[in-house]
């Protein structure tokens, strides 16, 4: 966007540009500044200016006027303003048609007035939205007012409307942006992946970064409560693709106005608070404890819980090593951008993802959460719970987490997996629980260890072939390419390790259920024992 201007008709409303009168179209016409020319020495003025005439600098004849304002042209100038006096009418008629032809500003104003225009000039500023002109004062005003009366977003809202550029805070796994602005880049996130540039701004907490990873630059305020560091405030712009100077997109109104908002910013509420109750609450309704009073009004009132755990990390086109710093801060600002009510959630200490969410169809929703995780390269595999009230939500979390975990065991092809379709895994509790069943896997699990590994790894598989073939003898002979009587010694060496007879129903019942649970106790780690891979993956 480069320096600031302001749009000529704009400036002629205000008060001190009253005296001036224009004798080309001014409509779109910007200037960047109000310079006094005395001469033509290109240092004097820059692209953009305004140029003063102070003095007979002008050549007087016919002729010389159109290559003075060629050339004034071609080094970029807006335009001349005039003392009136100074200017004969036939000479100023042909300055006229050659600044009409060049398509610059031509106007008059008394000479006497131009040291209170550029007082004024340099005391405006425009909006790079709609160039609406206001005082500096007035501007640093706007926006501590909307700070005061709107919070966090209506100050960032007020940046975008006077920068031009999209804002962002980051505090934590927190990010307010304004949503009417494209989706944040994930390199916003990564420090890793910025470079500082060597500036030296007028602020000493007010820096700008470029980054070989992304087309955007940052022009960043650290944010401080108590002297101490807690967040950053961005402005974000597209890098200029015919500029290779560091600071071309960003300007000192820029720093300037990022400044104020930083300070702005540091006497805010804690904007984590919200976030940071939620991972508390989500917290103890893993541990089995059900939400305080106050914790309720953070939820929505009844929905279902998701427990979401990574897979793998998607193969990347590029061979460089990806930063793990910010990727989760990443995925947080995915979630709130993309999911903004009946939505809450948290990440544990291991990574995986714990939502709360009301939906009319939990599937659906499920879909488009992983959809957006894969956005960022990362697979998930989702177990959800049955429908609760929040007052149930630890019930609902023990549900969705056995589902995820037990999904993830037996590798299912689908990434959603529902706790009422687990059937009988629905018995088997992760990683660990005082269940009977988990109690009797452990003491299976004792049992077999204490044998050398090759014949515990012999039992354990053959009860789970003599179970699959109906407790026929002979079919798990012929399963195991073993003869009938070896099988036959092995499960009474089975029955007497575990005093349980397998030829009564009861018996049968049990190890029915423990076989079909023994391999997600054996794959879980609990088991030291090593399955045949083959037999393994003809049972799963």
């Amino acid at each position: 966007m480069g320096e600031m201007r302001f749009e000529l008709e704009m400036l002629a409303e205000c008060p001190d540009f009253e005296l001036c009168r224009f004798y080309s179209p001014v409509e779109g016409k910007r200037t960047s500044g109000l310079v006094l020319a005395c001469s033509f020495t290109p240092d004097r003025w820059k692209p953009g200016d305004l140029l003063l005439i102070c003095g007979p600098i002008l050549p007087r004849d016919e002729e010389a006027p159109e290559s003075c304002v060629r050339e004034t042209a071609l080094r970029g100038a807006a335009g001349f303003l005039l003392d009136p006096f100074l200017s004969e009418e036939e000479w100023f008629l042909t300055l006229q048609n050659a600044c009409l032809r060049q398509k610059l500003v031509l106007g008059t104003a008394p000479s006497d007035a131009w040291t209170a225009m550029i007082q004024a000039f340099n005391r405006l500023a425009a909006s790079r939205t709609d160039g609406t002109l206001k005082p500096w004062d007035r501007v640093l005003e706007d926006l501590q007012h909307r700070f005061y009366t709107g919070g966090m977003e209506a100050l960032l809202d007020g940046l975008t409307y006077w920068t031009g550029y999209q804002a962002a805070l980051m505090a934590g796994q927190d990010t307010f942006v304004c949503s009417s602005m494209p989706v944040l880049d994930e390199a916003v996130f990564c420090p890793a992946y910025w470079h500082r540039e060597p500036l030296k701004p007028a602020f000493s907490y007010v820096s700008l970064y470029t980054s070989s990873h992304s087309r955007q630059k940052l022009l960043k305020a650290q944010l401080y409560r108590n002297r101490l560091p807690f967040g950053e405030l961005c402005l974000i712009a597209q890098k200029n693709r015919d500029s290779h100077e560091a600071g071309s997109c960003f300007d000192w109104t820029d720093f300037l106005l990022l400044n104020h908002a930083a300070i702005l910013s540091g006497g805010m509420d804690d904007c984590r608070q919200r976030s940071r109750r939620i991972d508390r609450a989500i917290d103890r309704f893993c541990k089995g404890d059900g939400p305080n009073p106050d914790e309720s009004e953070l939820f929505p009132p009844s929905g279902y819980a998701l427990v979401l755990l990574e897979q793998e990390v998607m193969a990347k086109t590029s061979s460089q090593k990806e930063p793990t710093d910010g990727k989760q801060d990443y995925l947080s600002y995915l979630l709130r951008h993309s999911f903004p009510r009946d939505f809450c959630f948290s990440f544990a200490r291991d990574g995986c993802l714990r939502l709360f969410a009301a939906a009319d169809d939990i599937d659906h929703l499920g879909r488009k959460i992983l959809r957006v995780l894969d956005r960022t390269g990362r697979r998930f595999r989702a177990g959800i719970s049955r429908r609760y009230p929040i007052a149930q939500a630890a019930a609902a979390f023990f549900e969705a987490r056995n589902a995820a975990h037990i999904a993830q065991l037996l590798e299912y092809e689908e990434r959603l997996c529902r706790y009422e379709d687990l059937g009988i895994y629905r018995l088997f509790d992760y990683p660990e629980s005082s269940w009977p069943v988990n109690q009797m896997l452990g003491e299976m699990d004792v049992l077999l260890n204490q044998m050398d590994q090759e014949k515990r790894d012999t039992l354990a598989m053959t009860v789970r072939v003599f179970v699959n073939n109906r407790f026929s003898y002979q079919k798990t002979a012929d399963k195991l390419y073993t003869h009938v009587n070896t099988v036959r010694y092995r499960i009474k060496l089975i029955e007497d390790l575990w005093g349980v007879n397998l030829s009564s129903d009861e018996g049968r019942l049990l190890f029915s259920v423990l076989a079909k649970l023994l391999p997600l106790w054996m794959k879980s780690g609990h088991y030291s024992g090593t399955m045949p891979v083959e037999e393994e993956g003809r049972e799963n």
